[in-house]
């Protein structure tokens, strides 16, 4: 029951973490669509638009910059009680979430990071239209990955359900034979 009980509190916490992380990357979505998904040339406000946004983010205060972080580790906590439960199941799904979480920071660190710091530092549109592209691209990389950890995730709690609720079967029909001899 306790062991049951820890993987439904790792799944939410980890679950918490990455909707916190969907929402984040929705707000940016008004701004990358058009980078992945449109004509820029139809939409000419676009790149304007999706710099100031991303410039006004390096000027955002410091303890908006660091929510993130409370977020990771967070998700690190959920990855790392199910790790600490060592069975073959919570290696395989979480040590394959982690790798994704992994996947999806540097990612970020690679990708993201850089590119909003040389939108801030150049004024040449083509440039600019080159690392919003990056950012949207990033984003976009950074939300599937996102989504296989919500899969990764659901579905080893479904089967973890299907399990005991099995063992809980055979336990009561096991009781019962016993109580008919």
């Amino acid at each position: 029951m306790a062991e049951e009980r820890m993987q439904s509190a790792k799944v939410v916490l980890i679950l918490c973490s990455c909707f916190f992380a969907y929402g984040t990357y929705w707000s940016d979505w008004s701004f990358d669509y058009y980078f992945l998904w449109a004509n820029l040339a139809d939409h000419p406000n676009a790149v304007a638009r999706a710099t100031q946004y991303y410039a006004n983010q390096l000027d955002a205060p410091d303890i908006i910059k660091y929510i993130p972080f409370a977020n990771l580790i967070i998700a690190a906590f959920g990855l790392s009680a199910g790790l600490a439960n060592m069975t073959d199941g919570n290696i395989l799904f979480d040590g394959a979430s982690l790798v994704l979480m992994l996947f999806a920071l540097s990612t970020y660190a690679t990708s993201v990071k850089p590119a909003i710091k040389n939108i801030s530092e150049t004024n040449v549109v083509n440039e600019l239209s080159k690392n919003l592209k990056n950012i949207a691209a990033a984003h976009f990389i950074i939300t599937l990955a996102i989504t296989g950890i919500v899969g990764l995730q659901i579905t080893h709690y479904v089967l973890n359900k299907r399990a005991d609720n099995a063992e809980r079967a055979e336990a009561m029909a096991l009781a019962a034979s016993k109580k008919s001899e």
